[in-house]
């Protein structure tokens, strides 16, 4: 081909709508991106998402964390025991190793104190 079929052909193609280099037509022109918009929406799904963790998530955890367990009541059931012949000292010794196995049970994660000094708002496991 010589140099002006070429340039008959780049002129043909720009006049039949093949789209030349640099050339971008009105409507792919890029956006200007809202950043206000981006920015609402943003927060708002991290607010959503902050709530939904500590509603959900954080509060039954930290509820559950902390048992009471009645070591004075099953001391004194098993003082009682003791004084009036029921309980062996044999006896005695097993319900202190039951009393060590379900306080084991109840899991590493908890905290496990005394039903006397608990208040309110915390479980109390009862030994028989």
């Amino acid at each position: 081909m010589t140099k002006e079929q070429k340039e008959e052909q780049t002129d043909s193609k720009s006049s039949t709508g093949i789209m030349e280099r640099g050339y971008t037509p009105p409507r792919l022109k890029e956006k200007k991106p809202r950043y206000i918009l981006i920015i609402i929406l943003n927060m708002i799904i991290t607010l959503a998402s902050l709530y939904v963790y500590h509603s959900f998530i954080l509060k039954p955890q930290q509820n559950q964390n902390i048992i009471g367990v009645d070591i004075k009541g099953f001391l004194e059931k098993q003082k009682v025991g003791m004084v009036n012949g029921k309980i062996s000292e044999e006896q005695f010794k097993a319900n202190m190793d039951k009393l060590e196995a379900v306080v084991n049970d109840l899991g590493k994660r908890k905290v496990v104190l005394m039903s006397d000094v608990i208040l309110r708002g915390a479980e109390i496991v009862d030994i028989q």
